[in-house]
């Protein structure tokens, strides 16, 4: 994975060149990634789903992170990262079923790993229970669903905790998860981010309404 070649730019997206992904994240280097968002808004209050990743995983391994993501490589376009949806979480989708939400810049920087990203962010509003998802062992150990309002509190810091109900996969079983989760128990994504994509997905929720 590491001798993927990615593109990499300035901050603003202008195009510098390309370089294995080892390189990108030793160097901090701004590069371009596929963000999915998906809300359930089926019931009165919509749910936003979120991953766990798998315990395998190089980076952050077990905790939670955005619903389906994934880096571009040099010669991919943003809607490419589709295929980051099918191979995570088993579910084909086409560009006709996603909304652009924003391109927002995100810092994940833990030591050694810098992570700066230029996120192409998109939201996918669906009806379909994380229960019918058909995970990618290596990548995703298991799928929350979220109230989106408790999710905003605790983005803006209005909140400590927000509760997630879903499950995980051990084995061939799967385990029932109903428990409070707080931003240290997320991808240590950068407050930034996270606000502008939830007024974003707010947003996206009020016109999709």
């Amino acid at each position: 994975m590491n001798n993927e070649m990615i593109s990499y730019f300035t901050h603003a997206k202008k195009p510098l060149g390309s370089t294995s992904r080892e390189q990108i994240h030793q160097n901090g280097l701004w590069h371009e990634t596929f963000h999915l968002w998906m809300i359930n808004n089926n019931n009165r209050e919509p749910q936003i789903y979120l991953q766990l990743r798998s315990q395998t995983k190089k980076d952050f391994p077990n905790l939670f992170d955005i619903t389906a993501a994934g880096h571009l490589h040099s010669k991919e376009t943003t809607l490419d990262g589709l295929r980051e949806v099918e191979e995570e979480l088993g579910i084909a989708l086409s560009s006709d079923d996603i909304y652009f939400i924003g391109q927002f810049l995100d810092r994940i920087h833990t030591k050694p790993f810098l992570d700066n990203e230029i996120a192409s962010s998109y939201v996918h509003f669906t009806s379909q229970l994380i229960e019918s998802f058909s995970l990618q062992k290596e990548e995703v150990a298991g799928m929350v669903a979220i109230p989106f309002h408790q999710f905003k509190e605790v983005c803006f810091g209005l909140s400590n905790s927000m509760v997630a109900s879903g499950y995980k996969e051990e084995g061939n079983q799967r385990i029932a998860l109903e428990y409070e989760i707080t931003l240290d128990d997320l991808v240590p994504h950068s407050l930034s981010y996270l606000k502008q994509t939830v007024i974003a997905l707010e947003d996206a929720l009020q016109r999709h309404v």
